[in-house]
């Protein structure tokens, strides 16, 4: 009996300890905190970061559980952007929504896990602009508010949730290196007026030199100047109506400084206008032959700004390249937007 009272009391005496040890040494509150750089400007990270929606991305969560169930609510970013899942054992159940957010600078969210009570926990990315390269802080808190056993846990969790925070951090590095950087400095939004102008509609195979259709359009336009006795108002543009597969189809027109003009009735030279209203405008300098790259990154400009096409692009071609360095050639594109 004695044996069992001894035990009895050496039992009360370890739960006493634990429970005592639970309660004034360890902390409620619990943070788990992973850094890294990443090796581009600040909005392009905060851009893979402010969407529960895109996650999955770069989360290091997923190949724990390739047929985890995901849903998605709310704003594709921003406050409001939500994810819920649930996996196996190691993925568990759960949701996490954005809750705040500084444009690049912070992204905060707010998770609940299945099981765990109604008290949440948070993670934040925060950014920390280094001019072209970021470090990248991802920071987990709890608050565990008197719980023993959830303090006990709290002593496990750098160990459990850093190599996954680790893990995803690299994932992310690697998503955003992938993309590719824009120069955006030859890029302005202005309001442009119309310009009434002399075109003729064509078409052409960009895989192969377009000057002689272009030379040919403006030549027919010269000569309904000369017969009218007209000048230019402005450098020869070229207004694109569609590009597909190498098919251009486009109009090239001169400005002119009339209100009306009797063409006649065979001709293939109209009269028109260019678009007015708001437009991105970006100055190419050097080769035409430019073009495929300065319209990728109008695309990408419009993309990054949230701006919406509201038109056909034109094309101004500013200079003459028989009288400039090549470097200096000037074209400049005008792509209208709402």
């Amino acid at each position: 009996m004695k044996v069992f009272k001894y035990l009895f009391f050496a039992l009360l005496f370890l739960l006493v300890v634990f429970f005592a040890y639970g309660y004034f040494v360890l902390e409620d509150k619990v943070q788990v905190k992973r850094s890294i750089s990443i090796d581009r400007p600040a909005k392009m990270v905060y851009k893979n970061i402010n969407s529960m929606h895109t996650f999955n991305q770069w989360s290091p969560w997923v190949e724990e559980d390739p047929n985890a169930k995901y849903e998605y609510a709310g704003p594709e970013t921003g406050v409001g952007s939500k994810m819920a899942w649930q996996g196996n054992q190691k993925v568990g159940a759960g949701s996490q929504e954005i809750i705040e957010v500084v444009e690049n600078q912070m992204v905060k969210t707010e998770l609940y896990f299945d099981g765990q009570g109604d008290d949440p926990s948070w993670a934040t990315l925060a950014i920390t602009d280094q001019g072209d390269s970021v470090t990248i802080d991802w920071i987990y808190n709890t608050d565990f508010k008197g719980n023993v056993l959830g303090r006990y846990f709290g002593m496990m969790m750098d160990d459990m949730l850093g190599p996954q925070y680790e893990k995803g951090l690299k994932k992310l590095k690697s998503l955003v290196e992938a993309q590719k950087v824009y120069d955006f400095s030859m890029i302005s939004v202005e309001d442009v007026p119309a310009q009434t102008i002399l075109y003729v509609s064509a078409e052409a195979n960009t895989n192969q030199d377009v000057s002689p259709v272009l030379a040919q359009a403006y030549g027919q336009i010269m000569q309904i100047l000369a017969d009218n006795q007209l000048e230019q108002a402005g450098m020869p543009l070229a207004i694109t109506r569609s590009w597909d597969a190498g098919n251009w189809v486009f109009d090239a027109a001169i400005p002119v400084d009339v209100d009306g003009i009797e063409l006649p009735q065979d001709s293939a030279v109209k009269l028109g206008s260019t678009q007015a209203g708001k437009v991105v405008k970006y100055i190419q300098k050097g080769n035409y032959d430019q073009a495929e790259v300065s319209y990728e990154t109008i695309d990408a400009y419009l993309k990054d700004q949230n701006l919406e096409k509201n038109g056909d692009s034109w094309e101004v071609y500013a200079n003459d390249p028989s009288t400039v360095a090549t470097e200096d050639i000037e074209t400049h594109i005008f792509h209208p937007v709402k």
